[in-house]
Formats: C-alpha cells, sequence, structure tokens
C-alpha cells in the first residue's frame, strides 16, 4: 500500500468518525460512538491477524 493510498484510506475512515459523531447529542453519547467505532475496528482487526497466520489448511474446529 502506498503512502497515498493509506492516507485516503485514513480520511475516509476519519470523515466516517465524524459523521457518526454527529449524531451525539452529549460528551456521555460521544463516548459511546467511541467506545463502539473501537470495539469495530478492533473486531476487524482481530479477522485480519488470525487470517495472517492461518495454517495453510485452514483452522480446525477447535481454532488450532
Amino acid at each position: 500500500m502506498s503512502g497515498t493510498e493509506y492516507e485516503e484510506l485514513m480520511d475516509t475512515i476519519r470523515r466516517a468518525a465524524a459523521r457518526i459523531f454527529e449524531y451525539a447529542e452529549t460528551e456521555e453519547e460521544v463516548c459511546r460512538l467511541e467506545q463502539a467505532i473501537n470495539h469495530e475496528i478492533m473486531y476487524v482487526a482481530a479477522i485480519a491477524q488470525s487470517e495472517r497466520v492461518k495454517p495453510p489448511t485452514g483452522w480446525d474446529p477447535l481454532g488450532r
């Protein structure tokens, strides 16, 4: 990924987060939305990480 592509993607994330925060009317709502955004990012990151270490034959039913 080039630096330009990275910056474009990060800008998309910034704009999306800003739009989400527009729905908040209080600081507490901003905090809840921030937690929800963080949860989604951590979930997507966990999937991406597991794909990078997945065995060539895939995971067995027990996740090994």
